[in-house]
């Protein structure tokens, strides 16, 4: 992508990182922020079963985990900002498709709208990541305070937005379709933003071929990087998946988003602070970390059944779901050269979205299959506990070239 530094008439690259930042903080308010209520909202305006309507979100990640790659055939022209603006079109188009549904509730229209967003995600983040990175270069390459400040941005929206319309999804249950109204005009502030952001020079990008790709993968750090960043996700699709229903099914709709804030909340602080921790304590003590804390998390919630409980579990996760994305792109930077960071981020990325779609799936498929929402706990414990072992592993393979 973009070899060129930022346009002239910026005054600095933070600003440029400040006016990404801004973009993602509108965008994640609202159609990002809208998928924590999309399980139980489709729930009520159509009749759908639970795998259903997990399965609209499953979609999305599942597209957008083809096109971490596929867009660097399709796209491969394109320059950094229109990856961006193009990509962060498609965030406006889901939630106003979800109000059309409420008219029409076609499963196979949902699906159409789902498989463009999943498309659009990788493409936005594909480039704005990629500018994230480029405006962290420098005598002291801070590509984790780059990072964290474009998700820091990313997650202070979606805190935003979870609050906000999980208030309308309480207080109006009889017009639901009123969230996703609220929530594509909110999103349609961020594209503006992001379509009057001065366009940067031509993409520079190394030609992506299978035998590349697979060399980058076959690396030591990013196949730790991939397991990582997969395993991580799964906490993503835990709350957007089972987690809301679970809470509205077991104490009821007004608390979803007093339990579910903590996990947008946490990724705010962490986010950034990772990042910079990052930068300074080195890449690997940072995952161990927070993978520790985040089966320490889950286990609680495994062993005691309460409202507390889940709040203290969806803020570690958030933890280790803010820390993981910003980490890994950061070892991205400091891996490799500037042509084949686009290859390397597609290929370490897909496993992100993989462990999403897992967890949605498998969350439902165990509560068909009658396994309680508590014993999958045990499971995330289990697994996060393994992870914090492999995570002590990367800082041997952070200056590796990719």
């Amino acid at each position: 992508m973009s070899n060129h530094s930022p346009p002239p008439y910026y005054s600095g690259r933070t600003a440029h990182l400040v006016l990404l930042a801004v973009v993602f903080f509108f965008i994640f308010a609202g159609a990002g922020a809208q998928q924590q209520y999309l399980v139980p909202y489709l729930s009520r305006i159509t009749p759908w079963g639970g795998l259903q309507r997990a399965g609209l979100l499953a979609v999305v990640y599942a597209l957008m985990m083809i096109f971490r790659v596929g867009n660097l055939y399709l796209l491969r022209r394109w320059p950094d900002w229109k990856w961006r603006a193009v990509g962060s079109a498609t965030y406006v188009i889901f939630p106003a498709g979800m109000v059309l549904l409420a008219v029409v509730p076609s499963y196979w229209l949902a699906l159409g709208f789902a498989a463009l967003w999943g498309w659009g995600a990788a493409a936005m983040w594909g480039g704005t990541t990629m500018e994230a990175l480029a405006l962290s270069e420098g005598p002291r390459n801070r590509y984790g305070l780059g990072v964290g400040l474009l998700y820091g941005g990313t997650h202070a929206g979606y805190l935003t937005g979870v609050i906000g319309l999980g208030l309308l999804y309480g207080y109006y249950p009889d017009h639901p379709q009123l969230l996703y109204i609220i929530a594509a005009v909110v999103t349609l502030l961020g594209v503006l933003v992001s379509v009057a952001l001065p366009r940067g020079s031509q993409a520079q990008m190394s030609a992506p071929s299978a035998r590349v790709l697979g060399q980058i993968l076959r690396k030591p750090g990013a196949r730790i990087a991939s397991f990582l960043i997969a395993s991580s996700a799964l906490a993503y699709g835990l709350m957007l998946g089972a987690f809301a229903e679970f809470v509205t099914v077991r104490y009821g709709a007004e608390w979803v988003w007093i339990t579910a804030m903590f996990f947008p909340a946490l990724r705010i602080v962490c986010a950034l602070l990772s990042g910079i921790i990052s930068d300074i304590a080195g890449r690997g003590l940072v995952l161990t970390v927070a993978f520790l804390l985040g089966a320490v998390g889950c286990g609680l919630a495994a062993m005691w059944d309460s409202l507390v409980a889940l709040g203290f579990m969806a803020g570690i996760l958030g933890l280790v779901n803010a820390s993981v994305p910003v980490v890994t792109s950061s070892l991205i930077g400091d891996s490799a050269q500037r042509k084949r960071r686009p290859l390397a981020y597609g290929v370490i990325f897909i496993w992100n979205d993989f462990g999403v779609v897992t967890a949605l799936v498998l969350s439902r498929l165990l509560d068909t299959q009658g396994v309680q929402l508590q014993s999958t706990f045990v499971i995330f414990a289990v697994v996060f506990a393994l992870c914090s072992g492999v995570a002590a592993l990367l800082g041997r393979y952070t200056q590796q070239r990719m």
